[in-house]
């Protein structure tokens, strides 16, 4: 009995390994084609006679401080901030990186509201040089070089989520930075070289479902409930903000800087725009909740392997309402949360309501929430469907 276990056992783990090579073969090989097909199209080589570069540069002197601090009477000036350093300061700077690097420059750097830093000798910042036929005509000072704390950050985040989720937070990790890859090397260049957005979107996401899901799951029952699950759910979100956005005529060309990337890319569709984004903000949430509900099925069925599929389904569908309330409750509010300067202006300024909820980031912004939410709605109970359909085999 024991012999025939173990054999059990070493065909199933067997099994797992050549699935998963399919499944890591597949992602390659699509992630190579998508790839090529991202940066490897057609464009005509454009001759430059200008060279504009932001680099990190370090103070070494300061020539010249026009600075003041003028006397506000109003205590509500730039928001209670009354004593604000203005003028002009011009710092010498020695440029660390980029094709710049090792000259020395006179940088200048204007102050005029609260967001501006006061700089010394010894501080890191980067610089805006702009060299127009082989001479630097501008050099600016444009912000506190804030690499350093960034990657602190997030060398601190996955330290942390390394040493409490173990194994499994090491694996979330490489589905992380397969997330990061797929968005910033393949998405992104997929829809400025022009490629139909939408579908691109979907493809780029199905990969980073399957790569994150795997990871974390493996090839599984609660893995496969878990993707089919995401998949539904970004499919049906996709379809609820494509039906609502033509219902308030709402497409790319609403969004922010869309003039700029038609001018700017090779011909970049923009009347996709605004589906891709809603469903890359909203994947995260989608695969969250879909895994939530798979796994928590899966240890109702190892807890009670005798459990009917009526039974198992009505506990995978009450894990599933409480999964959708949160996960909903989460995704509108970091809609909000993006926004929510914007909307302490609107209201500060006294809109009226028809005004508020005519605005195009408003209802933008309320068309994102509420399909996301839509696709969390839809897949939870859809994953504890699938789930029981495959823990009964």
């Amino acid at each position: 009995m024991d012999v025939s276990n173990k054999m059990n056992k070493q065909t199933n783990l067997n099994q797992q390994r050549k699935l998963k090579l399919g499944v890591a073969i597949f992602v390659l090989l699509s992630f190579v084609v998508l790839f090529v097909m991202a940066n490897f199209n057609e464009t005509q080589d454009i001759e430059h006679n200008s060279l504009l570069e932001y680099n990190r540069a370090r103070i070494t002197d300061i020539l010249v401080d026009n600075t003041i601090f003028p006397h506000i009477d109003n205590p509500y000036a730039y928001g209670g901030m009354r004593e604000l350093r203005q003028g002009t300061v011009i710092f010498e700077v020695e440029v660390l990186s980029g094709t710049f690097a090792g000259l020395v420059l006179e940088a200048n750097y204007h102050m005029n509201s609260p967001m501006h830093v006061d700089f010394d000798i010894g501080d890191t910042i980067s610089v805006r040089i702009f060299e127009f036929e082989g001479n630097i005509m501008i050099t600016e000072v444009r912000y506190p070089d804030r690499a350093t704390w960034l990657f602190g950050m997030i060398g601190l985040f996955v330290l942390f989520l390394c040493l409490i989720g173990g194994k499994r937070g090491m694996l979330a990790v490489g589905g992380l930075i397969f997330t990061i890859f797929s968005v910033v090397f393949l998405l992104i260049p997929l829809i400025t070289s022009g490629y139909p957005v939408v579908p691109m979107t979907l493809i780029v996401l199905v990969l980073v479902a399957l790569v994150t899901i795997t990871l974390l799951a493996g090839i599984t029952a609660k893995g496969i409930s878990a993707f089919l699950g995401s998949l539904i759910g970004v499919g049906l979100a996709a379809v609820f903000a494509w039906g609502t956005g033509n219902l308030v005529h709402i497409s790319g060309y609403n969004m922010g800087n869309y003039r700029a990337i038609i001018h700017l890319s090779s011909g970049a569709r923009i009347d996709g725009l605004f589906i891709s984004s809603v469903l890359v903000a909203a994947i995260g949430a989608i695969m969250d909740s879909s895994m939530s509900v798979a796994s928590a099925m899966e240890e109702v069925k190892h807890a009670n392997p005798n459990i009917s599929s009526f039974n198992l389904f009505k506990a995978g569908f009450n894990v599933s309402r409480d999964v959708m309330g949160t996960m909903s409750s989460t995704l509108i509010l970091a809609f909000i949360g993006g926004s929510l300067a914007m909307m302490i202006f609107m209201y500060t300024s006294n809109v009226t309501f028809n005004q508020l909820i005519n605005n195009d980031m408003i209802a933008m912004e309320i068309v994102m929430g509420i399909a996301g939410s839509f696709g969390i709605i839809l897949a939870a109970p859809l994953t504890a469907f699938i789930s029981t359909k495959l823990l009964n085999l």
